[in-house]
């Protein structure tokens, strides 16, 4: 069997190419191709990001689909949302994305999809076990290139038409976005000033993490430089996107969830909007007093399309900046379709950015916060700080603790796809939300964490 830590909650991901190999990433396209057979389909698509190590590993998983009975559409090098699309649109019994994302230059990973459903907990976890079992003797299907750029495209940009002429400032962290969201925003009519939109897997300026506000520091200068409309800042494999107003400000992802769920409730009352546990207290009465019914959830993009469908949600959201439209669109994280939303919408107010977000409340709230501590014991760490926080406070444990303290809360939760854990803070004022640190940092005494970045980031 190979690395179990590779077989993360919602995807592969690990150094590569040790230990995530050519012969894992085969192994688990062998299983996963079974698990297509299993389950009637007869296809796969097979799609890659711009790391150094993702052709060896899209070859290997497509040959190991192969090696089951399945026929691959190779789509080639596309954003993370371009393969969703080409596995919903070919009907494909499955998908395979190889990604690292925002993940360290020495990484990289697989997104999985059985249908159009993304793979998460013991149905990654499996695979392992799967993959290390004697292979069936089967008639093995065939690999063919099926690009696929063009016909997202199609799709998607003759949703938009704008009255105005946009200007906006792009920062794709030379990822594998760049080429298409500078395409779609040529055909829409918008005018751009591209910022490291040359994919390059090196990364030779910032690691392509919109959420991360020191990634963002060129973007918002640039958008003050120049006076664009806004900025848009998209992660490495194009499923996340980040927003910064003309001002220069960015703004966090669960600012643009209530503009999207504003928008989406006015013309489906009622509808479900599900965001996660990282996302600030307003959007609950926010999402009520639009009409509108929120559900809080775990992290992960797996999860949030799990609980979409569950819940047949208009809308779902998470602070890292996954958003998915279950009404009009297909339900998948697509961060250029969430950007041309974003326009939409401020085209028919004919106002600044800023302004869309007036009347959200303004509290001191942190980005997310990345505390180191190894994999081995991370959950572990957790666990033990959901017991100790219950003693004296308002818990609400649906994926780690978040914490309700005076003035605020506080989150900590297990990554599941980096050794840390992700903290953030919320509070009325900077004296409470130290406060709310300081406790934290008690609590996390004895345990194997470095709790430096509490200090650095607040």
């Amino acid at each position: 069997m190979f690395d179990p830590n590779l077989f993360r909650e919602y995807d592969i991901r690990g150094k590569s190419p040790n230990p995530l190999s050519a012969d894992v990433a085969y192994g688990v396209g062998r299983a996963l191709g079974a698990r297509i057979k299993r389950s009637g389909g007869t296809t796969a698509v097979v799609g890659r990001d711009v790391r150094h190590t993702s052709p060896m590993l899209a070859e290997a998983a497509a040959r190991g689909l192969s090696a089951s009975g399945i026929d691959v559409f190779d789509i080639g090098q596309v954003p993370t949302p371009v393969a969703y699309h080409a596995t919903w649109r070919l009907s494909a019994g499955g998908c395979v994305m190889v990604t690292g994302s925002h993940n360290p230059k020495p990484d990289n990973g697989l997104k999985l999809c059985l249908g159009t459903s993304g793979l998460y907990g013991d149905a990654v976890r499996s695979l392992n076990a799967e993959a290390a079992a004697p292979a069936e003797s089967v008639e093995a299907g065939t690999v063919r290139p099926h690009p696929w750029l063009a016909t997202y495209l199609d799709d998607l940009c003759p949703r938009f038409a704008f009255r105005r002429r946009f200007r906006v400032a792009v920062d794709c962290g030379n990822g594998v976005m760049g080429p298409t969201a500078l395409a779609a925003f040529a055909r829409c009519g918008v005018d751009v000033v591209p910022l490291y939109c040359e994919p390059d897997g090196d990364f030779p300026n910032h690691l392509p993490d919109p959420e991360v506000p020191k990634y963002m520091k060129d973007l918002m200068a640039k958008v003050r430089e120049v006076g664009a409309d806004l900025g848009f800042g998209f992660d490495g494999d194009g499923d996340r996107v980040g927003v910064i107003d003309e001002n220069g400000t960015k703004i966090s992802a669960d600012w643009l969830v209530a503009v999207f769920a504003r928008d989406m409730l006015a013309t489906h009352p009622g509808g479900v909007v599900r965001y996660d546990v990282k996302c600030g207290d307003f959007l609950d009465a926010w999402v009520r007093d639009a009409g509108g019914r929120p559900e809080m959830g775990q992290t992960g993009h797996s999860l949030l399309k799990r609980d979409v469908k569950a819940l047949d949600a208009v809308l779902g959201g998470e602070l890292s900046g996954h958003i998915i439209f279950n009404r009009g669109y297909l339900p998948i994280d697509d961060s250029l379709y969430c950007a041309l939303t974003l326009l939409r919408i401020l085209d028919g107010t004919g106002g600044t950015c800023s302004s869309l977000f007036a009347g959200i409340p303004r509290t001191v709230a942190t980005a997310e916060i990345k505390v180191p501590c190894a994999d081995d014991v991370k959950f572990d760490v957790v666990k033990a700080l959901v017991e100790r926080f219950r003693r004296d406070h308002d818990v609400v444990a649906i994926d780690g603790a978040r914490v309700r303290v005076d003035g605020g809360w506080f989150l900590v939760r297990a990554s599941n796809t980096t050794p840390n854990l992700t903290v953030r803070f919320e509070a009325v004022d900077t004296r409470r939300l130290h406060a709310a640190r300081d406790l934290l940092v008690a609590a996390l005494a004895g345990h194997p964490a470095d709790v430096s970045p509490l200090f650095a980031e607040t």
